[in-house]
């Protein structure tokens, strides 16, 4: 099939409605918009929008979208080109229920004329000229000084209504000849003279709900004989048109100047008219769709202002809609005219002046400024690294503010905090607050967190600018900022590092603190917690089924760790490491509580653990210049991570970094948890809380004592590691990283060495063979887990399978490969939820365990078992290591112990 570009397009000018309808769409009209349910995912509120300006169709849910042919490719299953074909004849191949002859014209041939590719699409060429009219406010001072002697300089407003300003520059960016010089015309941008409508004006965009310019409004920023220019033609769209659906309440203003004033001090809900007359269908129209209740009309205080004000006001009223005209103070000079914006630029306390004339006007008014609102509910407090401030139940705690020639970038922690939830839901991200893009998506993100409109997290946004840019560090921070130790602490500090039964030691601190069993997950988690700092720090992931005890694990190491030495985050987005400070990851613990909530992260975990940097080089635009300039930004490791998750089978390239620990999901552990939650309640257990705080002391103490010593193993040469999978090449370094972080651990209970290289004196501990046998019973633990090919809870799972089908065989009498049973069976046997069976009972099959006779959607699933034994003790071993006894006597074969390498 040959088709040439003419045909093509007007091909995707198909009547794309119908097209989507045809697919089994319902679709009903929002604003200019259709809505719909998606067909592409699951969802209850419609969030498919077909767009009949653009006529492109995106949803909003699962992020699709496109054009009639996308559309048909996705729906349908088709080719490009028969999607093509499909549009081109109307007949509906390959659909259901056949689209109708879109195209068609009389006889049944496709008659559709060939699109004018040289004229320019008006919508989109009035966006550009909005884009370069801002562009040029922010660059030419001239407009944003004009504004800011009436008043009105808050930067975030000005890109949020994208004003702009008209200096003549526009038809330098245009070729002299050419069809986009007659489509400024035809616009109105260029007068018929072909000069700029605008010039020397400050331009206000008015844009409609699809964020596309329906017209413009230009204030000469030197007064002249005329002052205020519109598009020729009759006035479109109404300025901030959110205002009339976010609020059944409306402040109409005569000006966009006034309205500007009044959005900037707080009154957020304000929409200009075009002049005292200027009340538009436009406005009525969306009035009355949005069901307005109220409107206050707010015009200058002269004859012309005060007749005005009235005649709408009795508009308004015919349509339902209560009406209340606000009386401006008289000015003492009867010659002078009284605006919103002259009163606001000459009384003290403006604000506060016009909520009073609200009252007068409407004693039982609602309005309030949100400023004055926010600065009654606002608590600001700065704190070493930042700032926390709160407006009622939105918190957001900033840290790492960095100010650059580009940049505003700061860490920030949204967090959402109930009265009667003690819990905390939160957000956390890097924000570039001087980039529209990086503040609108951390205001949607908040948005969402918080239940609140977008409109007020963006104000808080904005607040942060103003917030951020006057911080400043009192004095420069102290990186460690650990607190000082007492003689007693340090000395009680040392006597648990220098006790030769240390393992035993911590063993019993977590069982005080609440942690019972366990004890080879305990040690590994606190050896890899002690690990981060060492060069090559040793991380955790800790996997278990969902309620088994995994967050307590990882709670329970963290809190014995120094504070400063530990971050703990809910969720990581793909780019928050990246734009940390320098140094602030380096010989820390990192904690996530969560794989899934880091799963957009995994990419910077990966490299921070093998390269320990991370480097991103980011694309700004200089605000001074306009030109685009490269700024690289680095974060620098070592780090250590622990994590936990319920995934039954996570990516490899992930995990195989990682040493994983798995819960025991025994009833004996249960019934041992049960017992200690039991034990809690009871005398001894208030002691032992009582003893908490100094068992995490000592803990924290020691943990700060812990130098920065080189560790050198002397037996390396000798020991020995499974190597028949590509895994082991990293799973040996896991197991090397085991004793060194055991010897450094028991540091001073070694003798310290140095040697000199290079004029400088290195300092290094010994591993001993004590530390050996530790770390091959650890390794035989965790690292025996890992090299199983299942995870722990399904190789359970299996067990229990096995001894089900094994009763069911002997009570039946029948052979156990002529036994079949369903999911319910397994249910019913293991005291399992559905979830989790249904979870590890498909690892068991993928691995071949289990053969699924029957089974599909809406009928019940019917295996056969395929396991017939192996490894029935559930011991966890690592084949393949040098026992300690076997390295006693090849070292005593040499007949000389191995000497320490420099």
């Amino acid at each position: 099939m040959l088709i040439n570009r003419e045909e093509l397009a007007a091909i995707k000018r198909a009547d794309l409605r119908a097209v989507v309808e045809s697919g089994g769409v319902v679709l009903k009209r929002k604003g200019t918009n259709w809505v719909g349910l998606c067909p592409f995912h699951d969802e209850k509120t419609p969030s498919f929008t077909v767009n009949p300006k653009t006529n492109l169709w995106h949803c909003f849910g699962c992020g699709a979208g496109g054009d009639a042919i996308g559309f048909l490719t996705k729906k349908d299953g088709l080719g490009f080109r028969e999607a093509v074909e499909k549009l081109r004849s109307g007949n509906g191949k390959g659909s259901p229920t056949p689209a109708p002859a879109l195209l068609k014209g009389r006889g049944g041939k496709t008659d559709v004329p060939a699109p004018d590719v040289s004229s320019p699409n008006r919508v989109r060429l009035l966006n550009r000229v909005v884009s370069f009219y801002h562009q040029t406010f922010c660059e030419d001072p001239r407009a944003r000084e004009y504004l800011k002697a009436r008043g009105i300089t808050d930067a975030a407003t000005f890109e949020n209504f994208q004003v702009g300003y008209a200096n003549g520059t526009l038809l330098n960016t245009v070729p002299e000849e050419g069809d986009v010089r007659a489509a400024l015309r035809e616009a109105g941008i260029l007068t018929e003279r072909g000069r700029e409508l605008f010039y020397g004006c400050a331009v206000f965009p008015v844009f409609d709900e699809n964020r596309d310019c329906v017209g413009l409004y230009g204030r000469r920023i030197t007064d002249g004989e005329v002052n205020h220019l519109y598009l020729p033609g009759p006035r479109q769209g109404v300025w901030n048109h959110p205002a009339v659906k976010r609020s059944p309440t409306l402040i109409l203003a005569e000006s966009v100047v006034d309205a500007l004033t009044l959005y900037g001090s707080g009154f957020k809900d304000v929409v200009p008219c075009w002049g005292v007359n200027g009340l538009t269908e436009d406005h009525l129209a969306l009035i009355a769709r949005h069901k307005t209740k109220e409107v206050y009309v707010c015009f200058d205080r002269d004859d012309a202002g005060d007749k005005g004000a009235e005649k709408i006001a009795g508009q308004l009223k015919e349509k339902g809609i209560a009406a209340y005209v606000m009386r401006l103070p008289a000015a003492g000079d009867a010659a002078t005219k009284v605006d919103v914006n002259s009163l606001f630029a000459t009384v003290p306390e403006p604000a506060a002046v016009f909520e009073r004339l609200l009252r007068e006007a409407n004693p039982r008014t609602a309005v309030h400024s949100d400023k004055s609102v926010k600065a009654e509910r606002r608590h600001y407090e700065p704190t070493e690294g930042g700032f926390v401030v709160q407006y009622g139940e939105r918190r957001y705690e900033v840290r790492g503010v960095e100010k650059t020639g580009l940049r505003l970038r700061l860490t920030v922690k949204a967090v959402k905090r109930g009265q009667s939830d003690t819990r905390e839901k939160f957000h956390l991200d890097t924000v570039d607050l001087n980039s529209n893009r990086s503040r609108v998506l951390f205001a949607k993100a908040c948005a969402e967190l918080f239940g609140e409109k977008e409109d007020l997290v963006a104000e808080d946004v904005t607040r942060l600018i103003e917030l951020a840019e006057g911080w400043s560090p009192s004095a420069k921070e102290d990186k460690s900022s650990a607190p000082k130790m007492t003689r007693t602490d340090e000395e009680e500090a040392l006597e648990f590092l220098k006790d030769p039964s240390l393992f035993n030691r911590i063993l019993e601190d977590f069982e005080t603190i609440g942690l019972t069993g366990e004890e080879a997950n305990k040690l590994v988690g606190y050896v890899a917690a002690t690990s981060r700092k060492l060069d090559d720090p040793i991380s955790v992931l800790v996997q278990s089924r969902s309620a088994a005890g995994k967050s307590t694990l990882q709670d329970a190491v963290i809190s014995l760790m120094p504070p400063e030495d530990c971050i703990k985050y809910t969720r990581l987005t793909g780019q928050a490491l990246f734009y940390k400070e320098e140094d602030s990851l380096v010989h820390k613990l990192l904690a996530i509580e969560e794989e899934h909530g880091a799963r957009e992260a995994s990419y910077s975990i990966r490299n921070i653990q093998s390269a320990k940097c991370l480097t991103i080089a980011a694309t700004g635009k200089d605000p001074a210049t306009g030109k685009l300039k490269t700024e690289e930004y680095r974060v620098r490791g070592p780090v250590a991570l622990m994590i936990t998750t319920t995934e039954v089978e996570l990516d490899y390239e992930t995990s195989n970094r990682f040493v994983t620990l798995t819960i025991d999901e025994s009833r004996e552990m249960t019934e041992k948890i049960l017992d200690k939650q039991r034990e809690q309640e009871t005398l001894a257990g208030l002691v032992k809380k009582a003893e908490t705080d100094c068992v995490v002391r000592r803990h924290q103490n020691a943990q700060r004592l812990l130098r920065p010593l080189q560790v050198i193993n002397p037996y390396a040469g000798h020991l020995t590691f499974p190597s028949d999978s590509l895994r082991a090449r990293r799973d040996h370094k896991k197991y090397l990283g085991l004793i060194k972080a055991i010897a450094f651990l028991h540091q001073y209970q070694r003798p310290v060495k140095s040697v000199e290289h290079g004029g400088a004196v290195i300092e290094y501990i010994e591993v001993t063979l004590e530390d050996i046998e530790k770390a091959n019973r650890l390794a035989g633990e965790v690292l025996g887990r890992t090299l199983d090919e299942l995870s722990p809870p399904s190789r359970l799972l299996l067990k229990m399978i096995r001894e089900m089908v094994e009763a069911r065989c002997r009570q039946a009498k029948t052979e156990v490969a002529e036994f079949h049973f369903t999911r319910r069976d397994v249910r019913d046997w293991c005291r399992w939820s559905d979830f989790q069976v249904k979870c590890h009972i498909k690892q068991l099959e993928d691995m071949e365990y289990l053969y699924s006779v029957a089974g599909k959607k809406g009928k019940e699933y019917i295996y056969e078992l395929l396991y017939s034994g192996g490894g029935e003790d559930g011991r966890p071993f690592l084949a393949g290591l040098m026992s300690v006894e076997r390295l006693r006597e090849r070292i005593a074969g040499t007949k000389e112990r191995p000497a320490p390498q420099p």
